[in-house]
């Protein structure tokens, strides 16, 4: 019994190959190693990062400072979810057409999207636990501009990126 069903172009092989690309791969957004290194400190920006994203209590020349969490990669994440969840979903549907590019493209958007949000969260600094009097009197007495948290300079906020790779 026929179905009636013509098949016309096969792709069952670049589905495939689509496929098993694209499940291994990973987007993650944070501070890779590369981007990690500063000129004016012990600690490198990846560090950073993380003792302010988690909170700690660490010792500065000497003086046991508490940090209290400012988790910004999470709070812009989560401020684009819906826009990469756009791109991750687009990258699916690239994949089932066999299209390992596209969908390769798609997951880099994404990633883009979602350090770009945390980024903003930085830049806007108005979503994170405030600097301590001690800090912004640190700031003025180097001559430092502003009262946003995790800016003093701008290193933090420019080594923030994203990554597509392998699992």
């Amino acid at each position: 019994m026929k179905s009636g069903m013509k098949v016309t172009e096969d792709n069952a092989e670049s589905v495939l190959a689509a496929l098993k690309e694209l499940s291994g791969m990973d987007v993650l957004v944070g501070i890779p190693e590369g981007n990690a290194p500063r000129e004016d400190g012990k600690l490198n920006n990846a560090e950073i990062g993380y003792l302010q994203s988690t909170g700690a209590t660490i010792q500065i020349d000497g003086v046991t400072v508490t940090l209290p969490p400012r988790p910004f990669l999470d709070i812009g994440i989560e401020d684009t979810r819906s826009r990469t969840t756009a791109h991750l979903k687009a990258a699916a549907g690239l994949v089932l057409e066999g299209n390992a590019d596209g969908a390769r493209t798609e997951l880099e958007r994404a990633g883009i999207i979602a350090s770009d949000g945390a980024k903003k969260v930085i830049s806007d600094g108005d979503r994170l636990q405030p600097l301590s009097e001690k800090t912004l009197q640190a700031r003025r007495e180097q001559g430092l501009p502003g009262e946003k948290p995790l800016y003093a300079h701008g290193y933090l906020l420019r080594s923030i990126t994203y990554v597509v790779r392998k699992k």
